[in-house]
């Protein structure tokens, strides 16, 4: 009988060490993917958020940019425009005014705000040499005048007036002279004239000359125009000044200049109001279910609808609130509104952890404090609560990060506002979830490297939440 049952017994024992092999690797394997997908991520996310010094950089000098875009011959040619004008910044002080037209880094065309940027992350020296354009046609042509030709009746461009101190006039250009071409580009109108000049300037591999047909007295001369000037501009590349600006900036159309004060701000006010009005409402319903609530019906369905309510999806709490407490109550849109809103969605969570907290709690205690005479508060609040502090602080950071990066509760609640201001708590408000939303949706060449570097400091913040919750199960932790 023995040497029946013998391998028997071998064999499930090997079955359960191939099980739990199994099961182990698949364990194993699961977390390394998790753990490689989330460090890519991560890496991705970095690598995103890399312009960010060299868009404050060019901010600083005065370099605030566009993309733009001129229709020509059925075809977009980009270019790119100064779309902010600093005048005590080094680029006002080499002569780049507003709209001028970034046409050569080096000996690299521009057709893209980010290539300025990528120019400025690569620079050998702290000195950027740019070619631009001047956005006002009357510093090179003057005023032109269309008018037909006579003969053809074909549309022609005239120089009406020209200034001693225009680049045409020192180029040779003279009122009464009619463009014909630049390059091989035709000129048929005044504002055409300009975009002529930024088309050919851009097909050179540098800055130089651009030959400009004209027709003077009937004759066709050809004059070598300097459109584009060129100066050294001086940077200043620093990741601390690029990270402090960006941390203390509010929002902005520029993305070179868009920061994060208000949503920070914000974010900090949402959480703080929402752990005021969660702590004491959670502890309070979990020390009444843990310490005073006898076992019926009612409790237990209780117990069941505050464990169903943490799978609730966070949309659903940001309907409860838009219809009952921004409409209904007309409490409007603002900083109150979303607290009160979101402690609707962490307070299941807070509960459930306060409760976990007292149960850890030895009954012996409470015996002990009952055996010397000591009321059911009183043990609660010397004895039960103390102890269970830890467990329920933990609890209550853990929900809070949550909070904290919550987009589609307060999406309903209109925190997507452009704010240039420190929100208070009857103001309209953003936060870092809702910033971020908001500038990846942005099509401007800049907004997804912020919404990176925007990403990469609400995960920084979570982390330091986590941390504490860590910190603060492992220093206050009791071995009963």
């Amino acid at each position: 009988m023995s040497a029946q049952t013998l391998p028997h017994e071998r064999r499930l024992l090997t079955w359960r060490k191939t099980k739990s092999a199994f099961f182990g690797s698949l364990t194993f394997s699961t977390i390394l993917i998790s753990f490689a997908l989330l460090v890519a991520l991560i890496v991705y996310i970095l690598i995103n958020a890399r312009p960010l010094m060299a868009m404050r950089a060019a901010s600083r000098a005065g370099l605030v940019l566009s993309t733009m875009v001129i229709q020509w011959n059925a075809k977009n040619l980009p270019y790119v425009i100064v779309t902010d004008f600093v005048p005590e910044s080094e680029a006002a002080r080499a002569g780049v005014s507003e709209f001028d037209a970034i046409i050569h880094i080096g000996s690299e065309t521009v057709y893209r705000s980010a290539q300025v940027w990528e120019a400025i992350a690569r620079l050998p020296q702290e000195t950027l040499p740019i070619g631009w354009i001047s956005g006002d046609p009357t510093k090179i042509f003057g005023d032109l005048l269309p008018q037909m030709d006579p003969q053809t009746g074909a549309l022609r461009v005239a120089i009406d007036y020209l200034p001693e101190e225009s680049l045409g006039f020192r180029a040779g250009l003279r009122p009464g002279d009619i463009l014909v071409q630049i390059e091989d580009i035709p000129v048929t109108g005044s504002r055409q004239a300009w975009e002529a000049l930024i088309v050919a300037a851009q097909k050179k591999p540098q800055p130089g000359p651009l030959a400009v047909q004209i027709e003077r007295d009937g004759e066709l001369l050809t004059i070598a125009l300097d459109a584009e000037q060129t100066a050294q501009i001086p940077i200043t590349r620093s990741w601390a000044s690029a990270i402090w600006d960006f941390l203390t900036s509010f929002d902005s159309n520029s993305p070179e200049k868009a920061g994060l004060a208000s949503a920070i701000v914000g974010s900090f006010y949402l959480v703080g109001l929402t752990a005021l009005f969660a702590l004491p409402i959670g502890v309070g319903a979990a020390i009444y279910l843990e310490e005073y609530a006898t076992k019926n019906p009612l409790t237990e369905l209780i117990q069941l609808l505050i464990v169903n309510l943490t799978g609730v999806p966070s949309v659903i709490y940001g309907i409860i609130g838009l219809e009952i407490l921004a409409r209904a109550l007309k409490m409007d849109r603002v900083l109150i509104t979303g607290a009160l809103t979101m402690t609707l969605l962490i307070l299941p969570m807070v509960i459930i952890a306060a409760r976990e907290a007292l149960r850890t709690i030895p009954d012996s205690i409470r015996q002990a404090a009952y055996a010397v005479g000591a009321t059911r508060w009183q043990v609660v609040r010397s004895h039960v609560l103390p102890y269970a502090l830890p467990g329920i602080l933990t609890g209550l950071i853990i929900a809070l990060s949550r909070a904290m990066g919550e987009a589609a509760l307060l999406i309903l609640l209109g925190a997507f506002q452009y704010l240039t201001f420190i929100p208070g708590l009857r103001d309209y408000f953003t936060v870092i979830p809702i910033q971020i939303f908001t500038w990846i949706g942005e099509a401007k060449d800049g907004f997804a490297n912020i919404a990176a570097a925007a990403i990469v400091v609400l995960l920084a913040i979570l982390l330091l939440l986590n941390g504490l919750a860590i910190f603060l199960r492992i220093r206050f932790q009791r071995r009963w």
